[in-house]
């Protein structure tokens, strides 16, 4: 190959490694929206459950804008994706329809949320940090028959809302969404709720736990607010 050859080859190489770096960046920051939009849907979902509306909003996403250019740069994104692996997700077709299953889910919860508000107030449960409810230590549960009672409320809870975690995950397969990320997300959401001496299991280290040590509440509990550790909201 000769020098001129060789030039012309760096230089398409040098292009080609600046467009996957800048698609890879454009790809962590729509993956962030992504993020945010499940956030948003985890606002509205428990809104309705905790009868703050008597509608659902609809839940399915906004279209995404068309990418630009002509067919050589479809052909370019599509490369790319390949390229990337994984994330090549996060630019699939966004989601046009709602859901009657997270409608009928919450449904359910709401029905119960009640039973599970009471249970709450009487600090018999608490909000663990991956978005399920818990039972937690009192001496009024050494009573078995309201023990059981309790824990029974707690698994029928807790069998919905992974049922109700699982079909938002689905609907935002395109959004590289996991369990784990939305269970998160709405642990985050119930924190964000937590009412005055409510028992919530603060985040794990890192950015959730910041923003709730930063919170009023967290400011509130001082040392007491660790990551991982179980709290009575102030």
């Amino acid at each position: 190959m000769g020098r001129i050859g060789l030039a012309a080859l760096m230089v398409v190489l040098v292009v080609t490694i600046g467009c996957v770096m800048s698609t890879k960046h454009e790809i962590t920051a729509h993956i962030t929206v992504d993020i945010r939009q499940i956030k948003e849907q985890a606002d509205d979902i428990i809104g309705f459950i905790e009868g703050e509306t008597d509608e659902l909003p609809s839940l399915a996403a906004e279209e995404a804008p068309a990418a630009e250019g002509d067919s050589d740069a479809g052909w370019l994104l599509q490369h790319v994706r390949e390229v990337m692996g994984p994330v090549q997700v996060a630019y699939a077709q966004d989601l046009k329809q709602d859901s009657p299953r997270v409608r009928e889910i919450a449904l359910k919860l709401r029905d119960r949320r009640a039973k599970i508000a009471e249970l709450k107030a009487k600090g018999y449960i608490g909000e663990d940090n991956r978005g399920y409810v818990a039972v937690r230590p009192h001496e009024d549960l050494a009573d078995d028959e309201r023990k059981n009672e309790v824990q029974r409320l707690v698994a029928a809870e807790n069998e919905d809302r992974k049922d109700l975690y699982k079909e938002v995950v689905r609907l935002n397969a395109d959004r590289n969404a996991t369990l784990s990320v939305v269970e998160r997300v709405f642990a985050q959401a119930y924190l964000k709720r937590g009412k005055s001496g409510e028992h919530f299991q603060l985040p794990p280290e890192g950015a959730d736990f910041d923003a709730f040590k930063a919170s009023a509440a967290g400011k509130k509990l001082g040392d007491a607010a660790k990551p991982g550790a179980w709290v009575e909201l102030p």
